[in-house]
């Protein structure tokens, strides 16, 4: 958790449930090849309550910035921190 990194890719999927709301992205690496990654944030009750989330804050295709700790076995899954959303809008605390 020293060390927050970011990424910028396409939303594949998002899934507002329990026990952690999920998102799933396609990203493109240096070498042009798309990486699978999954974003994990606070429960779908926390983030209705605190964020004003529902089903419909993200959608498929949105493009959309992660900030995040990655896990340390280098698998493409992040406990997200902040998005940025396509219209610049920031969700933090996640």
């Amino acid at each position: 958790t020293e060390k927050t990194v970011s990424i910028k890719g396409t939303v594949t999927q998002f899934e507002f449930i329990n026990p952690h709301i999920q998102i799933s992205m396609d990203v493109k690496n240096d070498k042009g090849e798309i990486e699978k990654w999954m974003g994990e944030a606070r429960s779908p009750a926390m983030m209705s309550r605190y964020g004003g989330w529902d089903r419909n804050t993200i959608k498929v295709d949105d493009v959309i910035t992660f900030y995040g700790h990655r896990t340390k076995n280098g698998t493409f899954f992040m406990r997200l921190e902040k998005i940025v959303m396509p219209n610049g809008k920031e969700f933090s605390n996640l």
